[in-house]
């Protein structure tokens, strides 16, 4: 009886051990993704947004090598989503407090990402990069910064947002993105200029006013991140933060996101 007995407890130990090994193994499968996940989300018809946020809320283990990024581009993603790929390639995703703990580790100061507040937590939104278009006329001549796509992938429906930014609001403004009447691009203008048939002129560089989202005062935290939120509710449309570093120019790079 008593052989009988102890056979039967190391056989419940044995189940509760599979159990808990297959358990930790299925968890590890389905929270991990790879290339070949993102791909078969693409594949089943999931919007770009939709794989964003599930890259952004999952652990990661993707291959962003050349050879990989090729795959994917050729696999039919967005450059939106490859970037995010390679900004979250082999780190986990962590649940974010009210402030973003990322900055305090980070001893040369606060994280470099602007993050949205939303439940609570702190979503890091993905920049986008894009390019500097020149056009000129007989007596004028503008340059604008060109984003891809109408809309951006990440879309919020807060009319007063709040963000957090190692960037101040002269570095980093918020502005309103003008979506183009005849392209599939969001665009903002940077400078225009114009010219006398004989000679002179003037040209102007940077940010327009009328262009810039007005936010409420913010002093930069002891873990370096400035509280952003707009004065007024933002009408739908589309918005980013434009690094500018305090310059008359930009560099191009542009946190967007989309207010329905």
């Amino acid at each position: 009886m008593m052989l009988v007995t102890a056979r039967l407890r190391l056989t419940l130990v044995l189940a509760v051990a599979a159990l808990t090994l297959l358990s930790a193994t299925s968890l590890t499968a389905q929270d991990v993704l790879t290339n070949d996940s993102v791909i078969s989300m693409k594949k089943a018809g999931l919007s770009d947004s939709l794989i964003l946020a599930k890259i952004r809320s999952s652990a990661t283990k993707f291959d962003t090598s050349t050879k990989g990024l090729v795959a994917l581009k050729n696999a039919g993603l967005s450059d939106q989503i490859i970037e995010a790929m390679v900004s979250h390639s082999g780190t986990a995703a962590a649940p974010q407090p009210a402030a973003p703990a990322t900055a305090a580790a980070s001893p040369g100061g606060a994280r470099q990402s602007i993050a949205y507040l939303t439940g609570g937590k702190a979503v890091d939104l993905v920049v986008a990069t894009g390019s500097i278009e020149f056009s000129t006329g007989f007596f004028d001549s503008k340059s604008e910064l060109v984003l891809r796509g109408r809309k951006a992938p990440y879309r919020i429906t807060d009319k007063k947002p709040t963000f957090y930014s190692p960037w101040s609001a002269n570095d980093a403004p918020l502005v309103r993105l003008k979506p183009g009447s005849d392209h599939d691009d969001r665009n903002l203008k940077i400078s225009s200029g114009s010219y006398a048939p004989y000679g002179g002129g003037s040209i102007k560089y940077g940010v327009r006013s009328e262009d810039r989202v007005d936010l409420e005062p913010a002093e930069k935290d002891a873990r370096g991140y400035y509280r952003l939120t707009p004065k007024e509710p933002l009408k739908p449309g589309e918005y980013g933060f434009v690094l500018t570093y305090g310059t008359s120019g930009t560099t191009g790079q542009v946190y967007d996101f989309g207010v329905d």
